[in-house]
């Protein structure tokens, strides 16, 4: 078995070498790895071009059009070759063991095989907690109410079952990696390796957790887009509309405020009733 690794990247020029240079230290060579650009304007393509000399491993493809994080890993997928994938963030590092371990771990019973990953601090460059995506067998239910979430960094995929389902959702502004676990796993069996086999960077000015607006629409998106799904779990919902109610709040926009906050209260016109409740049933369970 093989591994194709895909790379959306825009105006990541200053990290991608980094990334790149941990794909290619990996002591299997049973890999390749597909850069797409989606429209850079900085030395995206001659990074990426300097390790296609030096392999044949790498690829570099520019999207027909600029689509996004989502469209370029779509654009990635229809150039794969392989049956396995990753869509691998342009910032991240692979541990040297990372493909080697996955490949010996991939199973014909499972669909989706994930591992556990370091965050490291951007700014201090420190390793302080694990992210551990909490996967095994069907994990549907745990993607709502909060026992699981999975990465893209971390989750080698069955390319069939992205095919499945259409691909990943363009449209998705942010959260994308929920969206699509969400869809995968009505189908897919999960299972995860306990070992750390990622680093995971977080921080910077361009990343979408910065962007408190942006995840908030995001939030927003997939409430909307799932929401009949979500109102099957009373207590995942209330707790997800509180943490985007208080992602709202922290804007000190406030036609943005009204208007998300409008937004939310049309989504689950009971949210308000439904978090009271929710609060007076913790309260009196530990309480007790």
């Amino acid at each position: 078995m093989s591994l194709s690794i895909i790379i959306p990247s825009f105006n990541r020029a200053s990290l991608l070498k980094r990334t790149l240079d941990s794909i290619s230290s990996q002591t299997s060579d049973e890999w390749e790895c597909i850069v797409v650009d989606d429209h850079s304007v900085d030395d995206t393509k001659s990074v990426v071009e300097s390790f296609c000399e030096k392999s044949s491993k790498f690829s570099y493809y520019l999207n027909e059009r600029k689509k996004g994080a989502q469209g370029a890993r779509n654009t990635g997928l229809g150039h794969s070759k392989y049956d396995w994938v990753i869509f691998f963030d342009s910032d991240n590092t692979m541990h040297p063991a990372f493909v080697e371990t996955i490949l010996k771990n991939l199973r014909n019973d499972i669909d989706v095989l994930a591992c556990c990953s370091d965050i490291v601090n951007v700014d201090t460059g420190r390793t302080g907690r694990v992210m551990n995506p909490r996967c095994n067998g069907y994990i549907h239910d745990k993607l709502f109410t909060g026992g699981s979430y999975v990465d893209f960094n971390q989750a080698v995929i069955r390319k069939s079952k992205v095919i499945e389902i259409g691909g990943l959702d363009e449209d998705c502004p942010s959260m994308q990696e929920w969206d699509t676990h969400i869809r995968l796993s009505k189908n897919a069996v999960y299972s995860m390796i306990e070992e750390s086999l990622i680093d995971y960077y977080q921080g910077g000015t361009d990343a979408i957790s910065s962007n408190t607006k942006r995840e908030v629409i995001g939030r927003l998106y997939i409430l909307r887009k799932h929401n009949k799904e979500w109102k099957c779990y009373f207590k995942g919902l209330t707790s997800y509309c509180s943490q985007i109610l208080n992602l709202i709040n922290k804007n000190d926009d406030p036609v943005f405020v009204k208007e998300k906050t409008k937004e939310l209260r049309s989504l689950v016109p009971y949210y308000y009733l439904r978090l009271c409740v929710y609060r007076l049933w913790n309260k009196v369970r530990y309480n007790k």
